[in-house]
């Protein structure tokens, strides 16, 4: 249970600063390796497929105009990498060095964002994204909602406004179900190494308190020492009540499974997985 590469998409938007920023903060603390990723859409897939009445001279006009936009959005990428790698003082590394050490490097790779960052994400410990709300530009999102589903890794989902630190206080939302165990296991890097550790079950009519003594018991084993804290809901939706005594808390890192499914090329999600990417003010560890 190491975490030793962090895979960070960029998107040349004004969110690449925020996911670089909390990436770069993990990779010093485990020592890890950062890989920006610049996913650069193949001008031809920007020509709409149903397109037979279109003339030669469209095509190119479109063509171009989508090269235009991607080389720009490129650019702004790669500003961004190169100004976070200055500020967190870490080198420019493409294979591992001799002595372990916090390091970073840019790749770029043509093709669509929600195909090429799973695949590439299945080779990583870590994603890294700035906070998605649902409501946010489409393509972003549907990036996210790829890795979550089809990477088999955990998303880290970065605040714009987050705290100082990463990981030294944590709560772990759990109801004992697949993905909350999935999660559990893939932050266990963070929980070994937090100053303390929450537990938080939210008592409802599917899930009983002793659900949430029962993982304390298993952190236990691995030398984790956490409490227990029984959410009680109320009228509120599961998902605020527990980013709210997480924040009561004072934790800096939420570990959570993120429950959905795809329907043909929909995305469906759970009712708390929906409500923490609408809200979340913390960095969030997710995990399907």
């Amino acid at each position: 249970m190491s975490l030793k590469t962090i895979l960070v998409p960029l998107a040349g938007t004004d969110t690449d600063p925020v996911a670089l920023s909390a990436a770069m903060s993990v990779a010093r603390s485990f020592d890890a390796h950062v890989d920006a990723l610049f996913v650069k859409l193949d001008p031809r897939d920007a020509v709409p497929m149903l397109g037979e009445g279109m003339s030669g001279a469209m095509v190119d006009e479109i063509m171009r105009a989508a090269e235009a936009e991607a080389n720009s959005h490129l650019s702004v990428a790669r500003g961004a990498f190169e100004a976070a790698v200055q500020g967190a003082g870490i080198d420019l590394r493409d294979i591992p060095a001799a002595e372990p050490a916090a390091s970073a490097r840019w790749r770029e790779v043509v093709g669509r964002a929600e195909e090429v960052v799973p695949r590439e994400g299945r080779l990583s410990d870590l994603l890294v994204f700035a906070h998605t709300a649902l409501d946010t530009e489409g393509q972003t999102l549907a990036t996210v909602e790829s890795a979550l589903l089809a990477s088999s890794r955990p998303l880290l989902l970065a605040p714009k406004d987050g705290p100082a630190t990463i990981g030294r206080s944590v709560a772990v939302a759990w109801n004992g179900n697949a993905e909350a165990a999935r999660a559990v296991a893939d932050a266990m890097p963070f929980l070994r190494r937090a100053d303390a550790v929450h537990i938080l079950t939210a008592e409802t009519s599917v899930t009983e308190a002793a659900t949430g003594r029962r993982i304390a018991d298993y952190l236990a084993w691995h030398g984790v020492n956490c409490q227990l804290t029984i959410v009680k809901t109320g009228s509120e939706p599961v998902g605020q009540s527990l980013m709210v005594k997480a924040t009561e808390l004072g934790a800096d890192l939420v570990v959570m499974g993120g429950y959905g499914h795809s329907r043909m090329r929909e995305m469906i999600l759970g009712g708390v997985t929906r409500y923490v990417l609408n809200h979340a003010g913390l960095p969030v560890l997710m995990a399907h």
